[in-house]
Formats: structure tokens, C-alpha cells, sequence
């Protein structure tokens, strides 16, 4: 579910479903986002949304960097890569269903007692 940007000489490799509990809370705390409104936010290009994907991934291997002095990708380099994006994050969507009943991996009807009707 890696969604690869080019930018500033690098490939970026930002997979939002590597983040950690600590990163989550951190976004969090300065952009007020859970994480389904982070990637929602990224797909629609929320501008605070793309800054914290992207400035939690660069904070890894700088603790110091302050998302108030972190501007992020420009516009025009997200949106030529929206669309891998957002097949990554359908693929996650893909991964977080529940199976329908019937379907391979989910409980048949066999398996699921009857409920009695005997007081």
C-alpha cells in the first residue's frame, strides 16, 4: 500500500499503514485529524492533511522537524500522484471490508448455532 512520490530528488516512499500509534497521536495533536480523515484529507488535498503524511515520514529521520515550520510537497506534485494514492488507499479499503456472508474467509450459516425457541 506504498504510494511512491518523487520530490526534492528523493522517491518517497509514504505508506500511511506503517504509521504508528505515537505518529497518529502526534498528527493529531497538530492538525486535529484522526487517521481516516488524514487519508480522506489527502485524497481531497487538504493542504494540513498533505503536510502531516508527509512531515510525519521526513520526521523519521529528523525528530526535530516542527510541523509549524513544515510546508510539505507543492500542490502540483501531489496531484501528479493522487492517483497512486488513492488505488493504495482503495487496496487498504479492500483489506479493512469485512467479508459478506457466503464469501471465502466468513462464518457460514452452519457454523452459527440456531438461536432456541424452547424457554
Amino acid at each position: 500500500m506504498t504510494w511512491i512520490v518523487p520530490w526534492k530528488g528523493t522517491d518517497w516512499d509514504v505508506d500511511p499503514t506503517e504509521f504508528t500509534g505515537w505518529e497518529l497521536s502526534q498528527v493529531k495533536q497538530r492538525t486535529g485529524l484522526s487517521y481516516m480523515q488524514l487519508v480522506d484529507g489527502v485524497a481531497n488535498l487538504d493542504g494540513d492533511a498533505i503536510r502531516a503524511l508527509f512531515w510525519t515520514v521526513e520526521r523519521r529521520n529528523d525528530p526535530d522537524l516542527k510541523f509549524s515550520d513544515y510546508d510539505g510537497p507543492p500542490l502540483k506534485t501531489v496531484i501528479a500522484h493522487l492517483a497512486a494514492f488513492n488505488e493504495a488507499m482503495e487496496e487498504m479499503g479492500k483489506a479493512l471490508t469485512p467479508a459478506s456472508p457466503g464469501s471465502p474467509g466468513s462464518p457460514s450459516s452452519t457454523d452459527t448455532p440456531e438461536p432456541s425457541t424452547t424457554p
